[in-house]
């Protein structure tokens, strides 16, 4: 896994809203601190090379955006909009991200440690060496994306929605769900545990298995 790439001795202290003065709109080796970011919209900026610590973003709209070498910890991005976005060497540690919507984008490199994206939206994006550990994922949707070398470790995928997006080379055994939306060929190729395997069977062929 690629981390951010981040001269933390050369970050200075910056508010958020500087990205909109700045004529490239460009927010670079920044370090963002317990700031609220409320009901912003943009599109086309560029962050880089930055920390975001104990920050709300709040009912926002970035569209466009394109986010490298960057951390969030302890941050709530909440039912943000970030459609159509890249995001390359981001790491999210500790951060709360329900019903976010990053339709149509791009991760590379991205990371999710002890997040919560319950209800988030990651429908028609491509996904290349994602990983998300002790995380919550209900109910998220997650449709008609391309996936590859994602990760999910111990995380809870109860009612997530895979429709049309191939698992094939998904590791699912360490990963907590009751109920999974996903079609049969997209499950071909996926590891499962013993249980998952009763699941599918039940689901799919209509096994009863005593």
């Amino acid at each position: 896994m690629q981390t951010p790439r981040i001269n933390f001795a050369g970050l200075s202290t910056t508010d958020f809203r500087e990205i909109y003065t700045n004529e490239d709109q460009l927010l670079t080796n920044a370090s963002v601190t317990d700031q609220l970011i409320a009901t912003q919209n943009a599109e086309h900026f560029i962050i880089e090379q930055s920390q975001f610590k104990k920050t709300t973003f709040s009912a926002d709209n970035f569209f466009r955006i394109e986010v490298t070498d960057v951390i969030f910890k302890d941050c709530d991005l909440s039912n943000c909009q970030f459609e159509k976005s890249s995001w390359y060497r981001v790491q999210f540690i500790n951060c709360k991200l329900v019903g976010t919507t990053f339709d149509h984008s791009l991760f590379k490199a991205v990371s999710f440690d002890n997040c919560n994206l319950n209800f988030a939206n990651l429908n028609e994006m491509k996904l290349v060496n994602v990983t998300a550990k002790d995380s919550q994922l209900t109910e998220i949707n997650c449709m008609e994306t391309s996936l590859k070398t994602v990760h999910l470790t111990d995380c809870n995928l109860n009612n997530a929605d895979f429709t049309n997006t191939p698992l094939n080379n998904s590791d699912l055994r360490r990963c907590e769900f009751d109920a999974l939306r996903v079609q049969p060929i997209d499950i071909r190729g996926c590891r499962v545990s013993a249980a998952q395997a009763l699941y599918f069977a039940n689901q799919f062929l209509a096994l009863r298995i005593d």
